[in-house]
């Protein structure tokens, strides 16, 4: 998609209703085409040092958008648009500045954050021994096809994960801090996957009595930023948030329901 910004200053003397009968008319011109997607308009929002600002300072601004750049190309070219501008100018006076450019992504940069409970039939320490063992994420989470340690003590894990995000097969290298006496693994990726700019959180198995215990998964995360309008060379920003965001859903009620049917299972054989 190309869009065509184009930034108008009229002169003192065209009054308001003759810019709006410049932009309704300009809108009729626009969307008449079938090489034109969309078209808006709206008025420059004054600031107290747009009156002392040496450039020029529009009055208002409109953006139309096209397929490409050869369908902006051939809208531009079309005499009618020529025979548009010429009347106008002879109408009223204005000056405008334009330029060609692709979409602005302006999505907030924003941390998302998210929790998941659960409530599982199974004592603490056997949720636990489900959660420490991290090279059997592979074999029970249905999103992970590999889980390596590559450094450990009892007080953290350093691991290679190969993990399904929304149909992608992503692999990063996460930390985890081991807090046993409170039976917390907090969690951060320290090598990211193409697709994450940032992604850390915690696993929680908080015994609510002696056979049951409550599971908490949560969430920090964020897209990479994008390059050349790209994250990992292929989504948006906002694309890549959706694709996030739906994969940590996911992956989350899969994860959580598979320590609850591992957990449960080893806690009825020891039963």
């Amino acid at each position: 998609m190309i869009v065509h910004t184009l930034i108008y200053k009229f002169a003192p003397s065209v009054s308001e209703e003759e810019q709006r009968r410049f932009f309704a008319g300009l809108r009729e011109l626009v969307l008449s085409s079938d090489l034109v997607r969309a078209f808006d308009v709206k008025p420059h929002v004054w600031l107290p040092v747009d009156d002392k600002s040496p450039g020029m300072t529009g009055t208002a601004i409109a953006q139309y958008a096209a397929d490409d750049l050869d369908a902006l190309r051939a809208f531009s070219e079309q005499p009618e648009v020529h025979e548009f501008i010429r009347g106008r100018r002879s109408e009223i006076e204005y000056d405008a500045a334009y330029a060609n450019h692709e979409v602005l992504d302006l999505t907030p940069r924003v941390r998302r954050h998210t929790e998941h409970t659960l409530t599982i039939d199974a004592p603490a320490e056997v949720v636990w021994e489900v959660l420490v063992d991290v090279e059997g994420y592979a074999r029970i989470f249905p999103p992970t096809h590999e889980s390596r340690i590559l450094e450990s003590s009892p007080a953290h894990q350093v691991v290679r994960l190969v993990v399904d995000v929304s149909g992608q097969r992503q692999s990063w290298v996460s930390r985890r801090d081991i807090d046993a006496e409170r039976r917390v693994i907090a969690y951060r990726q320290l090598e990211h996957a193409p697709l994450i700019g940032y992604m850390g959180g915690e696993w929680r198995a908080l015994a609510i009595d002696a056979r049951t215990t409550q599971l908490v998964l949560t969430h920090d995360f964020q897209p990479a930023e994008p390059v050349d309008g790209r994250v990992a060379g292929r989504f948006t920003y906002a694309e890549a948030e959706r694709l996030l965001s739906d994969a940590v859903e996911r992956n989350s009620v899969d994860d959580m329901a598979a320590v609850r049917d591992e957990a449960e299972r080893r806690a009825g054989g020891a039963r």
